[in-house]
């Protein structure tokens, strides 16, 4: 169906239900529940499984997980520009996901589009070795219009306002962190 199938008012209703859905998203990411066995959420507070292995000692390391509720493009090009971010703002990154590291980062995302930009919301959940959630870093960056898939909206300029604010968010928790 094209754009002009929706009278203004149908189409302020749709927008209205999808910043609802975005915003129920979001509160759900701050259900606190534990991962059963089966990685279902259950009660508790939100963690994950605790590391086989100690991250290593006179360092603090981060690692970033797999970004969900992106695509896997967008969400490579910001974690690209957020890896030369972090090496020059002193964040030591740890890149395979088997090795251990102090903290753990989980990154969530949606997208709204409406008729004239594309806003982008995101939860980061910081997670200590043992998996439990230590920090949550939330935000929104806005983008160009879109017409049709939101994440259409996003181009290289956007993801790098997003990887701008994800280092610099990182790096002030993990000062705030080490006082």
């Amino acid at each position: 169906m094209s754009r002009s199938a929706f009278s203004p008012g149908r189409r302020s209703a749709l927008r209205a239900g999808f910043a609802l859905l975005g915003a129920a998203i979001l509160v759900g990411c701050t259900a606190e529940g534990t991962l059963g066995e089966a990685g279902s959420l259950v009660t508790g507070r939100t963690r994950l499984p605790a590391l086989a292995a100690e991250p290593p000692a006179g360092r603090v390391t981060v690692q970033v997980l797999p970004f969900t509720g992106i695509p896997v493009t967008i969400g490579d090009g910001i974690y690209q520009r957020f890896r030369l971010q972090a090496k020059d703002a002193g964040i030591d990154l740890v890149h395979r996901l088997d090795e251990p590291a102090h903290y753990r980062i989980q990154g969530h995302f949606v997208a709204l589009g409406n008729e004239s930009s594309v806003t982008v919301v995101f939860t980061y959940d910081i997670y200590d070795a043992k998996g439990a959630r230590v920090h949550r870093i939330v935000g929104q960056e806005v983008a160009k219009l879109s017409d049709g898939d939101p994440w259409s909206g996003v181009d290289k300029d956007a993801e790098t306002r997003l990887a701008n604010r994800f280092t610099r968010a990182v790096k002030a928790w993990l000062t705030r962190a080490a006082t």
